[in-house]
């Protein structure tokens, strides 16, 4: 019965609170594979992943990110970052993600009506520049998880330190990501989990001094070392990705694999494109435009749009028209 469905889903928000908060924000992150803790550059959005990659280079921008996922189901972002200084940085956002309408019946099988199932989360991060060479930040997300008339409210966090070597072009990024849990819950129903599970990320990134190009690599689930099998646990910590990326970034071009949706949702009979993303974006005027498309099993591809708003170049244009 689809209401026993929206029951076991309700027991099962521990985990979905996890899941909710660690899909992909934007086309760009979704290209570079979803979790990209060294980036640095004018897209707020990877703060969501490493809140100490958020720079004041991203001061006065508002992104607006949507991703269809199923048949009417998808999730979108936003974000509005403004500097207090060259050394500390705000961002204010939020996450959703939309499943749907299904009907619900009564242990007898009578429709009763339909349900809905909905996730929210309010994203606050502040990050600040310590030197040349190390920045830190921190995330606050509270998390309301609504399905049918079941509703629990989580309260979660993120942490992170980047260092930055503007000689060699080196980023190496580290965060923990999901730490906290539920502070209330529907009654009468067994909750799978109240805790979220940690996420502890590692990442590094190259830029080639003579090409306009970018390679990352991310470790992920450091903190997750239980699997039986050693090779195939330590293979689904990889992420591997690059991107084509002026240091204007006029445009970008980006490619990446997760090891772990390709080991763990790829089908082993079937060829699959599981753990594949890829994507594009441009700059035109005061507009950012992306495109991402993840694949993350053979039934599951998932398209990721993207726009970003540059206010200052607003600001600008309206003071130099004398207005």
């Amino acid at each position: 019965m689809l209401q026993c469905a929206v029951v076991c889903n309700a027991q099962q928000m521990g985990t979905a609170v996890s899941t909710f908060l660690e899909f992909p924000v934007s086309a760009h992150t979704a290209a570079l594979g979803g979790n990209t803790v060294s980036f640095t550059g004018g897209d707020q959005m990877f703060a969501l992943s490493n809140p100490a990659s958020l720079g004041a280079e991203s001061h006065n921008q508002i992104n607006l990110n949507y991703s269809v996922y199923m048949y009417h189901t998808g999730y979108a972002s936003a974000a509005y970052t403004y500097k207090f200084s060259d050394k500390d940085v705000f961002m204010a956002g939020f996450q959703a993600a939309m499943y749907g309408k299904m009907k619900s019946y009564d242990a007898s099988g009578t429709e009763i009506g339909t349900v809905s199932a909905n996730d929210f989360a309010f994203t606050a991060t502040y990050s600040r520049l310590l030197n040349k060479y190390f920045s830190i930040g921190v995330t606050l997300k509270p998390a309301i998880n609504s399905y049918g008339g079941y509703t629990s409210f989580s309260l979660g966090g993120d942490v992170g330190v980047m260092f930055h070597d503007t000689v060699s072009l080196v980023n190496v990024g580290l965060a923990v990501q999901n730490f906290g849990g539920r502070l209330a819950g529907p009654e009468g129903v067994t909750l799978a989990s109240k805790w979220m599970p940690l996420n502890v990320t590692l990442g590094v990134s190259k830029r080639l001094k003579k090409a306009p190009i970018v390679f990352y690599l991310t470790l992920q689930n450091l903190q997750k070392w239980n699997d039986s099998n050693v090779g195939l646990m330590i293979g689904k910590k990889f992420i591997v990705g690059m991107d084509i990326m002026p240091k204007s970034e006029k445009f970008w071009v980006g490619l990446s694999y997760n090891f772990d949706r390709g080991l763990s949702l790829g089908n082993p009979t079937v060829m699959s494109l599981s753990g594949l993303s890829f994507g594009g974006g441009a700059k035109l005027y005061m507009f950012r435009l992306g495109v991402g498309i993840a694949f993350y099993s053979t039934s599951a591809v998932t398209a990721h749009f993207s726009l970003a708003m540059d206010i200052n170049w607003f600001n600008k244009k309206f003071r130099s028209s004398g207005v």
